[in-house]
This record gives C-alpha cells, sequence and structure tokens, in this order.
C-alpha cells in the first residue's frame, strides 16, 4: 500500500467535506440574511420605532437611578453627560438599525433562480472554497488575497449570481489546488489533522447559526406560510399592541423623573 497515496485520498475527502460544510454555512447565512431583509422591509419601521421608544425608556430609567443615588451631586448637565455615556452604544446600535431600515427599503428584491441554475450555482461555489478558501492555507500573505476573493465569492454567492462566479472560477483556471503538493506522509498527516479541526468549527459554526433567533422566526414564518397566514403581517399587529404599552411606561417615567427632580430640588 502507498501510504501517501492514501494519505491524498484522505487530504482530498476533507477538501471536499470543507468545500461543502462552507456551502452549508453560506446557504444558512444567506437563508437567514433574506429573511432579516424581508423583515426589515415589511416590519422594521414599526421596530424603529418601538426601539426608540425601548431606548427613551432606558434613558429615563438610568435618570431616575441615577437622581435617586446621586441627586445632590449631580447637575442637569453632568446626569446627561452621563446618561449619554452609558447610552452610547444602544444609541449607536438604534442608528445602525435605522439606516438598515432606510437600505433594505431601497435595496432591489433578490433575483428567482431556477432548479437547474441552482444546482450548477451550488457546484460552483463549491468547487471554488474548495480551491479558494482562505483556511486551505497555512501561508499568512496567501489567506489574506483568499480572504478577498472568498468575500467576492460569497457576496455572488448570496446574490444567485452565476454568471459572476463561472467568471471567477474561469480567472482561477489553471491555478494552483487549494493546498501545496507534497511528498511527506509527516504533513500530509499534519494537515489532515488541521483540516478535521477546522471541520469541527464549520459545523460547530453551522450549528450556532442554526439556534439564532433569526432562523427560528425564518421557521416560525415558514410554518405560518404552510397554514395560509401571514407571519410578518402577525408580526406587524404584536408591534403595534407593544407601543402603547411602552409609550405609556416612558410616561410614567418621565412624570418619575419630574418628581425625583423637584424632590432632589434640581429643578
Amino acid at each position: 500500500m502507498n501510504t501517501d497515496v492514501d494519505l491524498r485520498a484522505e487530504l482530498e475527502k476533507r477538501r471536499d467535506f470543507v468545500a461543502r460544510l462552507e456551502q452549508e454555512r453560506a446557504d444558512v447565512q444567506n437563508e437567514v440574511d433574506a429573511f432579516r431583509l424581508e423583515y426589515t422591509r415589511r416590519v422594521g419601521d414599526l421596530q424603529a420605532d418601538l426601539d426608540v421608544l425601548d431606548l427613551h425608556v432606558a434613558e429615563y430609567k438610568l435618570r431616575n437611578e441615577l437622581v435617586r443615588l446621586r441627586g445632590n451631586s449631580l447637575d442637569a448637565h453632568k446626569l446627561e453627560a452621563e446618561v449619554e455615556w452609558r447610552l452610547r452604544d444602544r444609541r449607536e446600535q438604534f442608528a445602525g438599525y435605522r439606516e438598515s431600515v432606510r437600505q433594505a427599503q431601497r435595496a432591489p428584491l433578490p433575483n428567482a433562480i431556477d432548479a437547474a441554475s441552482g444546482s450548477e450555482l451550488r457546484s460552483v461555489y463549491r468547487d471554488l472554497a474548495k480551491r479558494i478558501h482562505p483556511d486551505l492555507t497555512t501561508d499568512p500573505a496567501d489567506r489574506v488575497e483568499r480572504d478577498r476573493l472568498m468575500a467576492d465569492i460569497n457576496a455572488a454567492y448570496a446574490r444567485s449570481d452565476l454568471p459572476s462566479l463561472k467568471a471567477i472560477s474561469a480567472r482561477l483556471a489553471g491555478a494552483a489546488g487549494a493546498v501545496r503538493c507534497s511528498e511527506d506522509a509527516e504533513w500530509l498527516r499534519a494537515e489532515i489533522a488541521r483540516l478535521d479541526l477546522l471541520i469541527i468549527d464549520i459545523r460547530s459554526s453551522i450549528a450556532e447559526m442554526n439556534r439564532s433567533d433569526w432562523l427560528a422566526m425564518k421557521l416560525d414564518s415558514v410554518l405560518a406560510r404552510s397554514r395560509g397566514l401571514d407571519w410578518f403581517a402577525s408580526a406587524r399587529r404584536t408591534l403595534e399592541a407593544r407601543i402603547p404599552e411602552r409609550r405609556a411606561e416612558l410616561e410614567a417615567l418621565i412624570a418619575e423623573f419630574r418628581e425625583l427632580v423637584r424632590t432632589a430640588g434640581l429643578a
């Protein structure tokens, strides 16, 4: 038995499996992204309205807490500066979501793709992932270029852009394989072991994505559609009901703040 030949065959299997897992991960990510886009298009305006109320509720809860704890040592400027500092990250997240709503409303709808083209799309993607995946190299300089190429490949795959994937494949025709050839059995064994760890990492990443809230909502929406229901319309109704509740909570907190300020003599 030729040990090197056997090891090369095992290494080739690992490369194929890494490419298939990377395609599975990309499919799950694209599924989540597509659902997130649809959610943002159809529900994002109400979600943003609720988010701004949530932010104001958090602001007044913090103001009230600070006045209760340190009312005698606070002035209006210090109070607002501390509220701004503590909630800075949340404000930035909210601003980012507002922008994502605007972008989603302007973005074109994804292109539909037939079964035959979808099969070819996946096949070309797997071939490119097998050749270009950044984790299939240990060379730092090579990895930088692979990262760039893989980002382009993933973006084209997310768009179901088969012509772009084929163009990338054509440009790479004749390029070196994903891993250098070697007659060294020790290196081959080490590379197989490294890819085994990579496979574990990718599987873990896929499992985590499958447990995400976004994917759970996506599955709920699919189930609702199978029953003739509009999950997004239901989501809008839920948010519409929550907004007055949150507004009433905010008004109560504002009234509490005014009373605390008056009692502390800060007015």
